[in-house]
Order: structure tokens, then C-alpha cells, then sequence
């Protein structure tokens, strides 16, 4: 976006090389996945230079739709091995040009180097089902008042196909408005284990207010819901099993045991 507001491509600079630098998600193929970082280098400039160099159009027009067309970072090269950032010249509406616009999806680009910049899903968390990152739902629900739900909906029978994702919250995290967790572990829950837990959760009593954040958490993916139940802190449960906002209820040391136990 920043292109849009840098000067237009004057005659004084030459370009023979256009350089495209992109961000964005690669799988890995033992499942998880990077966020990347991508240069790709064009020397067929020439229409992608004439589009650039034109002015910004301040015709007047009536309505402006409200999307914004992808800005690419471009820089530009010259024999010297000089660059420059060129600005991007916009329609009536402020988005960039349709001449350019054209001229860069037509541009022949070659790749050059891919470079990862941050691990987006864990290879564990993605053969697991779960995310890489959670937040502490019973944490968070509990701050701003809610989970007041005094008839949770109902949990599904024994045989349900029930994930558990458990998720560790940094120390920086714990206490925060929507603490966000880091993946864990992961697994389907056998019949048995479930039914167990099942159990603890449908007789679960409500809980007091809570003013200590939990360290760890686990976020059971329901056939129509969530449960959350955290391993410490407290040691409260969110049931979001029905079409009501939620009820926070008191967990138990079994039911911790049942789910981050061995």
C-alpha cells in the first residue's frame, strides 16, 4: 500500500531489472507449513516501466467501490546496480492504474530465492487436526462477564468423535484479554476416555470468579461445539455445546488427569 504514495517513476532513472518481493504460507511436505519470503526478478520491463511512468488520474467520478486491488513491492534496477522504489499511479478512486495493473500480471517473472521467515504450523500440530495457536476461551470468557449459561447444551454420546488439542500459554500471554497458546499435543479421544470425561463435565458445578490465569489448556473439538478446560489456574471449564453463550463450570482433578494425564 505504501507504492500508492511514493512518487511516480520519473525519466531520469533507467530500470533494466524489476525485483517482486511477496510474503506468504508454504506447505512442507511432512505436513506442516513456513511463512515464506519470495523474490522473483523480471527483465522484460519495458510495458511495466511505461505503465509505471504515467501520472496519477484525478479525473472526476461519481462512486468509488470500496475493495482494494493487491499493491505489489516492486523495486527497480538499473545497469549500475541502482534501485529505486517506484510509486504506484492510481485511478480517480486512489487504486492503482489499470495499465498497470495489466502490465504486472503480464510481467515474466523467475524465482530467486524463497526464505523462511516463521514457522506457521508445526508438523505435530498438523498430523494432530489441531491448530498451532488457541486462546484460552475460559480465560477470556470469564474476564468479560460471560459464560452465565445456566443449562449448557448437551454433550454428545460415548461413540462421538471427540479431538483433544491441548495448548501451553506463554508467560507473557497468561492474564491478557484473549491469552493465545501454543500447540502441545494432539489427539482423537478413545470411546472410553471420552465417556469418562463426559462424565465429569456433565456434572460439573458452577464456578467462582477466577483471578489466576491458567498455564496450560485444552480445547476438545465437539461434532457440533467446543469444551474448554484449563490444567491449572483455577482449573475452570467453558462448555460450548449448544446455541446459548456458554457456561463456565468448575473442573476436577480427575477430569485434569483424564485429559493432560498420560
Amino acid at each position: 500500500m505504501a507504492a500508492l504514495s511514493l512518487p511516480v517513476l520519473g525519466d531520469g532513472f533507467q530500470p533494466v531489472t524489476a525485483v517482486v518481493c511477496r510474503a506468504g504460507p508454504q506447505q512442507r511436505s511432512t505436513g506442516g507449513s513456513d511463512l515464506v519470503a519470495v523474490e522473483e526478478r523480471a527483465h522484460d520491463v519495458a510495458a511495466l516501466v511505461a505503465a509505471l511512468r504515467l501520472p496519477d488520474d484525478t479525473s472526476p467520478v461519481d462512486a468509488c467501490t470500496l475493495e482494494m486491488p493487491f499493491v505489489p513491492w516492486l523495486a527497480l534496477l538499473d545497469t549500475h546496480g541502482r534501485w529505486v522504489r517506484p510509486g504506484v499511479p492510481t485511478d480517480p478512486c486512489g487504486k492503482p492504474r489499470p495499465e498497470f495493473r495489466a502490465a504486472y500480471e503480464q510481467l515474466p517473472t523467475r524465482h530467486v530465492t524463497t526464505r523462511v521467515l516463521r514457522e506457521l504450523k508445526s508438523d505435530s500440530a498438523a498430523a494432530s487436526g489441531c491448530g498451532q495457536q488457541w486462546s484460552d476461551m475460559v480465560w477470556a470468557t470469564g474476564q468479560h462477564g460471560g459464560g452465565q449459561d445456566t443449562t449448557p447444551g448437551p454433550l454428545p454420546a460415548g461413540d462421538a468423535k471427540v479431538r483433544v488439542c491441548v495448548y501451553r500459554v506463554p508467560e507473557g500471554e497468561r492474564g491478557g484479554g484473549k491469552p493465545a497458546g501454543e500447540f502441545e499435543s494432539g489427539r482423537e479421544l478413545p470411546a472410553a476416555r471420552w465417556t469418562e470425561i463426559r462424565r465429569e463435565l456433565s456434572t460439573a458445578g458452577p464456578a467462582a470468579e477466577c483471578a489466576t490465569p491458567g498455564s496450560r489448556f485444552a480445547v476438545l473439538h465437539l461434532p457440533a461445539g467446543f469444551v474448554y478446560v484449563q490444567a491449572d489456574g483455577c482449573r475452570r471449564v467453558l462448555i460450548e455445546s449448544g446455541n446459548g453463550p456458554g457456561a463456565i463450570r468448575q473442573g476436577t482433578a480427575k477430569l485434569a488427569s483424564l485429559l493432560f494425564g498420560r
